[in-house]
């Protein structure tokens, strides 16, 4: 299933397509725009399980309440144009201790200002003070008795600007007025957004499903030698060069320094020709879990689309669905479910009331090799497609990488709403307090695992419209 752009249509809306993402809500006219122009364009800091949002400024003393002692250092890592995964190799190297000994919550966006919390077992205090990277910096160094838990956040905080709108703010403000209204009261696809498959080059879902087959040299060649469009110039030529010489049996590590995995992986091969399943496993232990579960990411796109395209709601529930009772307004799912079976409803006022002050969501499964689709009735012939049309058993989620994720399956819900959404015309940077005519600031917080490029696309329309009445 590899990537063929046509002649035709834009590349931003094929890729896109490429990993599922086919849809979305509004109805409104696009915007445009760029994002990411600047680094400063693109704020995410994470919100803590007690609602406190973490600074993107390195002196800030905010008090953060953790305990005063304890067999681990926590801190607060803000980064730019550097991923989650390799920040914490930086630091790991810095500090000389083990990949297991280095925790965080979540992983933030590449290119983009983040802050996120980390830990560190052991007492660290004094040796991160004296940490020093030009994209990396450290704050908020405190001891604690815990250790920072995968998924232990509530979500994240977004600032936001969009550039080079397609016309100037004062003609598009009535288009931004009623896309709030829309996505007020339908939300937006829960889609997993093109970072989670890489977003100049989305192949992690092609190589997690080689991996599930055990199919380790189609992997390993996906990874390394594919080249994708959007790839820099110096890259794709990089990757050309690195598999003609794979094809003489010369494994040459002489790479761009940000293809950093890449050389992990050529440098394991140097040594141990042939050994493409040890090439894979020399990565990082969660890098080769994200790459794993970007597969079942990508199903669970397809299955969003189609239930767009069959013109079924988001937001309303329909004959089999499974409904979530939400842990907080606009939240995160619970594990009390019920079924809708349309006709009479719910007979239970309850969970009307629930879906009117977005307290309870449809789910669909994140499927794994115990998922039971009998119980979504909903999604089980979507599923069953997709699985049979990528001939993709079940039981082959259960990888038998020892040390890895087990993907056993989870459920996901399948739109969400953002919280606090502010938008205005934003400023031209370096140049405050100007208006930028074409330019809006967006300021919204979403839990956790729910990604903010994919509203955005709401308002900028970057991909084919399907529909939405």
């Amino acid at each position: 299933m590899a990537f063929s752009p046509t002649v035709n249509g834009n590349i931003y809306d094929q890729m896109r397509r490429f990993v599922g993402i086919r849809g979305y809500t509004t109805d409104t006219p696009p915007i445009g725009g760029r994002i990411k122009e600047d680094i400063a364009d693109f704020i995410v800091q994470e919100i803590l399980p007690n609602g406190e949002v973490l600074t993107t400024r390195e002196s800030s003393t905010q008090d953060l309440s953790f305990t005063t002692s304890g067999k681990f250092t926590q801190f607060t890592v803000i980064k730019k144009n550097t991923d989650t995964i390799y920040a914490a190799e930086v630091i790991r190297d810095f500090l000389h201790v083990s990949e297991s000994d280095i925790q965080w919550a979540g992983i933030k966006d590449h290119t983009a200002i983040t802050s996120q919390r980390f830990s560190v077992r052991g007492d660290f205090i004094e040796r991160l003070h004296h940490f020093r990277h030009p994209n990396i910096d450290i704050c908020q160094i405190v001891p604690s008795r815990h250790y920072v838990k995968l998924g232990r956040l509530w979500g994240n905080r977004f600032t936001i600007n969009i550039r080079h709108t397609e016309r100037p703010f004062s003609e598009i403000e009535p288009i931004i007025t009623k896309w709030k209204d829309q996505i007020n009261e339908r939300g937006f696809p829960n889609y997993y957004g093109m970072q989670r498959f890489g977003q100049h080059r989305p192949n992690s879902h092609l190589v997690g499903r080689y991996l599930f087959c055990h199919q380790y040299k189609e992997a390993v060649e996906e990874f390394l030698f594919t080249i994708y469009p959007l790839e820099y110039e110096k890259i794709r030529e990089a990757r050309k060069k690195l598999a003609e010489n794979a094809q003489n049996g010369i494994w040459s590590d002489d790479l761009p320094r940000s293809l950093h995995y890449e050389k992990r992986m050529v440098q394991y091969l140097n040594h141990h020709p042939n050994d493409y399943k040890g090439a894979i496993l020399s990565l990082p232990p969660s890098l080769i879990n994200l790459i794993l579960s970007s597969y079942q990411s990508y199903l669970f796109n397809l299955a969003v689309s189609e239930r767009l395209e069959r013109n079924d709601f988001l937001h309303k529930p329909v004959n089999g669905d499974i409904v979530s009772i939400l842990k907080d307004p606009k939240g995160h799912p619970s594990l009390i479910f019920y079924q809708y079976h349309g006709g009479d409803g719910w007979n239970d006022p309850n969970i009307i009331k629930a879906f009117k002050h977005h307290r309870a969501a449809i789910v669909a499964p994140i499927i794994g090799y115990k998922t039971n689709l009998e119980k979504f009735s909903y999604f089980k012939p979507i599923y069953s497609s997709l699985l049979e049309k990528h001939e993709f058993p079940l039981d082959f989620f259960d990888h038998k990488f020892p040390k890895l994720f087990l993907f056993e399956g989870t459920f996901r819900a399948i739109n969400n709403f953002p919280t606090n959404l502010k938008v205005q015309q934003a400023y031209i940077l370096n140049k405050y307090p100007e208006l930028d005519p074409n330019g809006v600031k967006l300021e919204f917080s979403l839990p956790k695992g729910t990604y903010a490029t994919m509203l955005l696309a709401e308002l900028r329309k970057h991909f084919i419209d399907i529909g939405y009445f």
